[in-house]
């Protein structure tokens, strides 16, 4: 059930950030541009929100396919 949920909420906020510009563009290389986009997801068991980076790919007709789940945590 969380799997779910997690997988349709990283796509609600890549691609509402991705569309705003509220990115960082990654690594250009010969497979495509790498770009990366924070996701804010709430904790499950306490107060708060837990924050980190995914890699995403950035195709020619513009859509955009998560590389990274978890690049790092802020």
């Amino acid at each position: 059930m969380d799997s779910q949920w997690l997988q349709r909420e990283f796509e609600r906020q890549a691609k509402e950030k991705y569309e705003s510009g509220d990115f960082t563009l990654g690594k250009l290389d010969m497979y495509g541009q790498r770009i990366n986009i924070e996701i804010e997801l709430p904790r499950k068991d306490e107060i708060g929100t837990v924050k980190f980076i995914s890699g995403w790919m950035v195709y020619p007709n513009g859509r955009i396919q998560l590389a990274t789940p978890m690049g790092g945590l802020l």
